[in-house]
């Protein structure tokens, strides 16, 4: 396996179960094995700084794309090392947009993450954090950033349309990252988690043909097509599946664990 330098990691539904926090002992003994053979380990996930937890004290993970691509976070110095964050004048329009049409939403800076009246803090994701989350009412006195908006929604696909066209028709430098079962993820303009990946890899003169990525679901799908392996998990979306050169057994099952060791990336 000498072609590949940087094995990538999404971590819900591909490192985690949903609702879990802890890897299993095989995981953990993945990121050491795979660390003593000289890769790069890399989380890629749309997880920020604060929902990301007891993920980003893994000793054997060096660098953390969070937000889905929006930064990334050098794990041995613990420095930004690359972000694109959303500019306050597009964010003033979607608010206004938000409570306009009753929308459900947080976002995350790097000093707290917001959330407004109507969304639900305390759902099973943000129930852990929910002391690093406080109204978006006090975003301006916070000088903080803005690096990715979650919007809830039982109906996200339209939702996710309806925003775009609301994008494009007010010339904002922001868009739909990815529609996902509960809403829809907004970013600046051009960002994915491949633009992440490919951002890093520059920085450390790794090609996406010498990286392999895990992922479950959309918002992976370019993350997979453009490495030079990408692995759909058993249990992920089928468009993921599809975007795919192979796929895993499912996170249950610890899939990357033994896709890995299946392709002699440690024995």
């Amino acid at each position: 396996m000498t072609k590949y330098k940087m094995i990538v990691f999404d971590i819900d539904g591909t490192l985690l179960p949903f609702g879990v926090e802890d890897l299993s002992p095989r995981m953990k003994e993945m990121f050491e094995k795979l660390k003593q053979n000289g890769y790069i380990n890399v989380l890629c996930s749309g997880r920020d700084i604060f929902t990301v937890g007891k993920q980003i004290n893994n000793p054997y993970v060096d660098y953390f794309i969070g937000a889905n691509g929006t930064f990334i976070l050098d794990l041995k110095t613990n420095e930004y090392i690359f972000e694109k964050t959303i500019e306050y004048k597009d964010f003033i329009k979607f608010r206004e947009y938000a409570e306009n049409n009753k929308l459900a939403f947080s976002f995350v800076g790097n000093k707290w993450g917001y959330y407004n009246d109507l969304f639900n803090i305390d759902h099973w994701f943000y129930r852990p954090f929910k002391d690093k989350f406080i109204s978006e009412k006090e975003f301006e006195s916070k000088e903080d950033k803005n690096y990715l908006i979650t919007v809830s929604s039982k109906t996200p696909q339209a939702l996710g349309d309806a925003l775009a066209k609301f994008f494009e028709e007010n010339n904002m430098d922001m868009w739909v990252l990815a529609v996902w079962a509960g809403g829809v993820f907004i970013s600046a303009k051009g960002i994915t988690k491949a633009t992440g990946l490919k951002i890093l890899g520059d920085l450390l003169n790794v090609t996406l043909d010498e990286m392999v990525a895990f992922g479950d679901s959309e918002n992976d799908i370019e993350m997979l097509e453009e490495v030079g392996l990408g692995i759909a998990m058993g249990n992920g979306e089928d468009v993921t599946k599809d975007a795919a050169k192979e796929i895993c057994l499912p996170v249950t099952e610890d899939g990357p664990y033994f896709k890995l060791r299946e392709k002699g990336f440690y024995e």
